[in-house]
């Protein structure tokens, strides 16, 4: 809406606004739609079930606790994230599209999840067709990107690329200056290399998109444990990446921080300004004592969105730093898998690295509060952000 309201009051279409926009209605959205939403999901009782009784005695007691807590507040999440984008984005853009696909899809998948943990067993649905949805949805993305950076290819390069330079680089006016860019198609980039040296990966970029895009999906799923932790997390990412979105749509800071240009890179920043939104708005009825939990139906679909994001931004690895408590969360769930099942013969049975997986379960086991283990996952999680940030000038 806002791309055509900018036809009438052009300050409207700049991006700055449109990603305050995008920000303001998805926040203010999430702030209406919230409460009746609560209100349904505790009167069709899609609540928290309580203790899984699965050995993890001080897990367990904090789930009875919450138990009947209304979940998949991913509903509201999604729906807002989705308004906001409509309202904000340029529309005739194909990232927008693409990146809601992955949002919607990933959504989609969780709310099945949550559905059967919620009236057929705690346990959610078989690990086998949780992996087959999100190979099956992750490659769909996977192959959009793809050819989204054929697209930009065939029709910007044809008369742009400039004379001597190596097939690839984009030649564009601003202003009175001429700047020369290395167009983001197919690449892989790495921190604090030059982006002369990125690598092509043809149409082995598809099943690199479904790998970041599930790991940074399961990822979120995992650190959704305890109230705010994800929301909180996953804000602080979000506003990350609007802030390099934004910087890989120009060419002139392309070129300054010496990183792929991404045609098309604002609208990213507005969706990612969505987010940040959302999950602000949803943090007031999410904070201790929380009042409704995203589920898989959020977790997994903001996770999805963050991975596409990264790699539709040509910074795939920073999402390393950016959502540095996801990776942490994730790699203790692997490293605890991973050990145990390799000491599981011995005689004093499997070895357990932590006290309790994912991380933020071995500080409870501390003793630490539950509040003070989300803040401090916060603080970490905002020194993280800016140290990405940070590494983006150091090429």
């Amino acid at each position: 809406m806002l791309p055509w309201l900018a036809s009438w009051f052009p300050t409207l279409g700049g991006v700055t606004p449109r990603i305050l926009a995008a920000a303001v209605i998805a926040f203010v959205s999430m702030l209406a739609v919230m409460p009746p939403l609560i209100r349904w999901l505790r009167a069709k009782k899609l609540g928290e079930s309580g203790a899984k009784g699965d050995g993890a005695t001080v897990v367990d007691a904090m789930r009875e606790g919450k138990k009947g807590t209304p979940t998949m507040g991913g509903l509201g999440l999604v729906g807002c994230i989705t308004l906001a984008t409509l309202l904000c984005c340029d529309l005739n853009e194909a990232r927008p599209w693409l990146l809601l696909g992955g949002l919607l899809g990933f959504a989609a998948l969780g709310f099945f999840d949550d559905r059967v943990k919620l009236f057929k067993g705690a346990q959610g649905i078989s690990s086998t067709t949780k992996l087959i949805g999100q190979i099956a949805l992750a490659l769909g993305c996977g192959y959009g990107l793809w050819m989204v950076g054929q697209h930009d290819a065939a029709t910007l390069l044809p008369g742009n690329a400039p004379a001597g330079m190596p097939e690839g680089f984009y030649r564009k006016d601003l202003g009175n200056v001429e700047y020369t860019v290395r167009l983001a198609i197919d690449q892989l980039t790495f921190p604090l290399v030059p982006v002369e040296y990125a690598i092509g990966l043809g149409w082995l970029l598809v099943p690199w998109v479904a790998f970041v895009t599930m790991s940074c999906a399961n990822g979120v799923n995992f650190t959704d444990g305890m109230d705010g932790l994800a929301g909180g997390t996953v804000f602080i990412a979000a506003l990350a990446f609007v802030i390099i979105a934004y910087l890989v749509s120009r060419v002139d800071t392309a070129d300054h921080l010496q990183a792929l240009y991404v045609s098309g890179g604002q609208e990213i920043a507005v969706f990612c300004a969505a987010i940040a939104g959302a999950c602000l708005g949803f943090l007031w009825f999410n904070c201790a004592p929380a009042a409704v939990f995203m589920g898989d139906t959020g977790s997994q679909a903001l996770g999805a969105a963050l991975g596409l994001v990264a790699v539709a931004t040509k910074q795939e690895f920073l999402i390393i730093l950016v959502g540095a408590v996801f990776v942490a969360e994730a790699g203790s769930v692997l490293i605890q898998k991973l050990v145990f099942k390799a000491t599981k013969h011995r005689a004093s049975g499997g070895y357990r690295v932590f006290l309790c997986a994912p991380l933020h379960h071995h500080f409870q086991y501390l003793g630490w509060p539950e509040s003070k283990i989300v803040v401090r996952f916060w603080i970490i999680a905002a020194c993280c952000a800016l140290l990405a940030l940070a590494t983006l000038k150091l090429r």
